[in-house]
């Protein structure tokens, strides 16, 4: 079982973590890093370090944003970790990570693959349907 690390801007991870217990109950292997207004970069960097340093060998990372201060750290973590395999992914919504908490896979590719297109697959708009016009009766047989 791989370990999933999610991180991103606030208490974005400790809320992800919130809704995702709900969904699928708890889970092992599983830790989220807030990086709070009173962190800086230094700090969450020893957070995210300590965080890859409990997981395992294999450690799926889902990151809010790509670009920001917890997306740049976790990238530059993987190479302090050269024993481990590990792949960082941005984007992270509701359904992505209830599709990696809830499906066992065999490979970490295939959990990679599956985040992406479950990240991609959650996000709709609502629209309203039209009403269907009704049919007007002819006369006739």
């Amino acid at each position: 079982m791989i370990g999933v690390l999610i991180t991103g801007h606030g208490s974005f991870a400790t809320g992800m973590m919130s809704a995702s217990k709900l969904i699928v109950g708890p889970r092992e292997n599983y830790l989220g890093v807030d990086f709070l207004e009173s962190d800086n970069v230094d700090t969450l960097s020893d957070k995210l370090r300590q965080a890859m340093e409990s997981l395992g060998d294999q450690i799926l990372v889902l990151v809010a944003l790509a670009g920001g201060s917890p997306f740049k750290t976790a990238v530059t973590l993987k190479s302090e970790f050269p024993d481990k395999k590990i792949e960082v992914i941005s984007g992270l919504n509701l359904p992505m990570l209830t599709s990696v908490l809830l499906e066992e896979k065999e490979t970490m590719e295939e959990y990679v693959q599956d985040a992406m297109e479950m990240g991609a697959v959650g996000i709709k708009q609502f629209k309203k349907k039209p009403k269907p016009q009704p049919v007007a009766a002819e006369d006739g047989i």
